[in-house]
Order: C-alpha cells, then structure tokens, then sequence
C-alpha cells in the first residue's frame, strides 16, 4: 500500500554543508515522516547495486559480486564526514569496504573529457583537447549538477597528469535551484490552501507537476521563445474547488519577491513567455557567474582561458549562452552527453585513478592532543594533572594546512599515537578555515571524525606510529604492523 511507503526527495543534499556528526542526521519524507539518512542512503544503493550485479551477470554469467569494483561519485565541495557517511552507507548496503572507491565528480568529469574523441563535442573546436590537455595548460572545470555547482581548477603536468591549482569551490545553485522557483511561482499562483491540500492528500500530483516542471525547464533554449508546463487534472480541479473558480481565469500574479508576471492557462497548459521563463533561471546562472568572476583574478599568472561545462545542467542553453558573453575571452567546452561525464570518468577514474597526481587541501586538519604545560605559552584554562604531571589539553596539532599542495598517494604524516585502550588508539580529527589554529575548541573549529585503531599488536600506556594521508579523496590512515609485517589502511568514522 502507498501509505506504508515514503517518499524522500533529492535527498543527497541533505549532505552539503554538513560538516559533522551525521549519523544522527535524519530526512524528513514529503509526508513529514522522518527517518534516519543513514539507512535511506544505503536502502538507495543497495538497490542500485543490486540491480547492477543482476544486469553484469546477464551479460557475463559467471561475473560474481567479489568481481565487481565499485566507484561512488560525490562533490568535491562535500566535506570529509559526508564522504566518510557514503562510505559507511555503501558498507551497510553490502559494499565491500576494500572494492569501494570515492571519486570527485569534477575531477571523474575531467578524466572522461580527456579521453574524450575530439568530435565528441557539443561545443568547442577541433583541437580544443590538445590544446586543453597539453603541457602548462589550465582549466576550470564546472561540474553543473542538480543540486550543487562543484567548480575545480586544474593545471596540466608534463606527465599528462593534473594538479589542483585552487581548492574545489561552489554553491547549492545546480538546475534544481531553477525547479524551487517554478515551484514557489505555483505555491504564490494556486495559494497555501490548495497546495496544503495538495501535499497532504495529493502527493503524486505533487510529483507529476515536478516531473512536467523538469521537462519545461529543459525544453526551453535560446530558440524556443515560450515555457510550457502541464497542469495535472487533479491540481485544476481542487483550485476550483477551494477558490471557486477555474485557473484559466487568473492572467497574473505578484510573487513573492514583489515581481509581478504575467502567464496564461488553457487546455489544462501554463503558458508563460520567454523573458518570464528565463527569470526563473536567474538566480542560479548569476551565482555562478559571479562565483567564475571571482576566480579568474585568483589565477593571475596561471593563465586560465578554458571553461569545460559538465553534468545535466550543462545542457542548459540559457546558462551557456551566459557563460559565453560574460565570458568572451574564454574558450567553453560541453561535451557531448554532459550529464553522462561524471559517470563515464568515474569507471575510467576506477581502472586508472592516478591522472589527478596534486590536490589542494580545502581546510587546516589536525588531530587533538595533549603536550607537557608550558607557562606563558599555553593557556591555563587547558591545564590538567595526570600521573604526577601538567599537560595542557585540545592542542590542535596541525598535519596540513588549508590551500596546502598535496601529492596523491603520498602520506603526509607519520606520527607516533598513544595508545589509550587494550589493543586500540583513537585519534580524534579536526578541520579549520584557519591555517594555524592552537586549540581545537578555537572559533572555526570542528570535529570532522575519529580514526579507531586497532591491532593486537598495541599495548596500552605505548605509543604506534600511524600514517596519515589527506591526498585522496578521503582522509586514509595507515598502520604498520610490527610484528607480522603487514599494514592495514583506516578511514574516517564519524559516529562519535
């Protein structure tokens, strides 16, 4: 029955923003039941992969699931917690943790365009591959989602190899951003009542009207001059019903943010006219144009005069028509299928993850510790006794710092740990905008996680030495095993 069921919408922007502490973070369906995120994300993938594993196998019989190498995408804006709850939801969801890899969309965006053939564009010359992907070269690659605009900067290695040039940047303005504003359009047109009435008995309606906004939205160009939307029959009827009167008979109305717009209604159609229609588009285009506008003085001396536009937003010709004349000096590349690029690099990124060889570090990471008390130089308000002895508490001790080059694959610290429980040592991670903060309890700092070290190897009141790497896509720690030789790698767990 529909009423056992729940329906959570776009639900993966529940994770932007989101620095810390996200397994307690719970979605709330389009019928104000809540749940935890946890178990809707990884419900989401196990049925994805599942039915993955039933197609492989219908093409290639004896492919198991221990076959099969898994790469989840995700934002590169997204914070290290978000990244760590995909992960653990893809564990839950039967995931093998060894067979998953983390990839950055643009960065898996970057990696099909390179291998992209040079015919196989929507927008740029023959030519504009070598050119772009040549030795010195510079790119901004915007990776044009529905929820989030995930904007990266790269330079070309002599090796053919990328490094970052800035930290990953954006903004919750993808296409859905333009779906919101129709939708409140709607909500100020049809009135509180009817949409109550709607989202509380009519939810499929409420889905349907969604849908036929989505296929609006992306039918509208710089050559189609009207917008038109399907009304479906039950949203007709409950206005007539509330309002008492039909929907064909309301020409106009003041939105919410005092402009007033005109539009017709007929044959159960709204009909609005271009200038109306590219409106709606406004406020996502002008953040992300202002967002560009912003970056290119940054890149003084890098020479950056590529624009590569990637994902389903990136079909938009109204947006790109923008991109092209607030942008004239640039060369912009869409690649044919842009909202296929992602997926298409992050299969290639799973074979051969090492074309991105330097990132920039997005925050100043550290661990919390503790250090003998040092009059004058620490704070008294952090002094304890422990043991005969005065240590001063929440050091923040820094392994990188914010805007930070970093080698993919490398380790960038190699630290001893002591070990506080039999066979276990916790480190406690924290980030800051800050590039040198002192404490971890200082304004702008957070707790991202806990790295769980376990070994039987550990003795209580000893110290282990663990390697940490902040190059990957997630934060990696490594530890050495003594004894038996071996090493075994760690990543972060956010439910503390």
């Amino acid at each position: 029955m529909a009423e056992n069921w729940n329906l959570f919408g776009r639900f993966k922007m529940s994770l932007y923003e989101q620095q810390t502490v996200l397994d307690s973070l719970e979605l709330v369906a389009d019928n104000g039941k809540k749940m935890p995120a946890i178990k809707v994300f990884s419900a989401s993938i196990k049925y994805l992969s599942e039915q993955l594993i039933k197609e492989i196998i219908k093409q290639v019989c004896y492919t198991t699931e221990k076959d099969v190498k898994w790469v989840i995408t995700v934002p590169a804006i997204w914070s290290q917690p978000a990244k760590s709850f995909i992960r653990k939801a893809a564990i839950m969801a039967g995931i093998e943790s060894e067979m998953l890899t983390i990839a950055l969309e643009p960065e898996a965006a970057a990696i099909c365009l390179k291998h992209l053939p040079l015919e196989k564009k929507k927008l740029g010359e023959v030519g504009d591959n070598y050119r772009t992907f040549s030795p010195g070269s510079s790119y901004i690659i915007v990776d044009s989602g529905g929820g989030t605009i995930d904007i990266t900067t790269h330079e070309v290695l002599e090796d053919g190899s990328v490094k970052e040039l800035f930290q990953s940047s954006g903004g919750d303005w993808g296409g859905t951003k333009v779906n919101d504003r129709i939708m409140q359009f709607f909500e100020d047109v049809l009135g509180s009542l009817t949409m109550s009435e709607l989202r509380q008995n009519h939810q499929l309606d409420i889905l349907e009207l969604e849908r036929n906004i989505e296929t609006a939205k992306r039918s509208l160009s710089t050559h189609r001059r009207k917008m038109t939307i399907t009304i479906p029959a039950e949203i007709l009827d409950q206005y007539k019903k509330i309002h008492h009167a039909d929907l064909s008979s309301v020409k106009s109305a003041t939105l919410r943010d005092g402009r007033t717009i005109e539009f017709m209604f007929s044959s159960g159609k709204l009909r609005m006219d271009h200038d109306t229609s590219c409106s709606f588009f406004e406020e996502s285009i002008n953040s992300i144009c202002d967002h560009l506008r912003n970056m290119f003085p940054m890149s003084t001396g890098q020479d950056i005069d590529t624009i590569i536009m990637v994902g389903g937003f990136a079909n938009c010709s109204i947006l790109i028509r923008t991109i092209l004349i607030e942008f004239p000096d640039k060369h912009v590349l869409v690649p044919e299928e842009a909202e296929w690029s992602v997926l298409k690099g992050a299969v290639i990124f799973g074979h051969d993850p090492w074309l991105i060889k330097q990132r920039r570090s997005r925050y100043t990471y550290g661990a919390k510790c503790k250090k003998l008390f040092k009059e004058g130089e620490h704070d008294a308000k952090k002094k304890v006794e422990e043991n005969g002895k005065v240590f001063c508490q929440d050091l923040f001790s820094k392994h990188v710092e914010i805007g930070e080059l970093i080698t993919v694959g490398e380790y960038q610290t190699n630290k001893k740990y002591r070990v506080s429980h039999e066979s276990m040592a916790k480190i406690q991670l924290y980030a800051s905008r800050n590039p040198d903060p002192k404490y971890v309890t200082d304004e702008g700092c957070f707790k991202i996680g806990e790295l769980e070290i376990c070994s039987p190897e550990l003795e209580v009141g000893s110290k282990t030495r663990v390697q940490l790497s902040f190059s990957h896509t997630e934060i990696e720690a490594r530890l050495s095993h003594r004894k038996s030789g071996t090493s075994s790698a760690l990543y972060l767990d956010t439910n503390f």
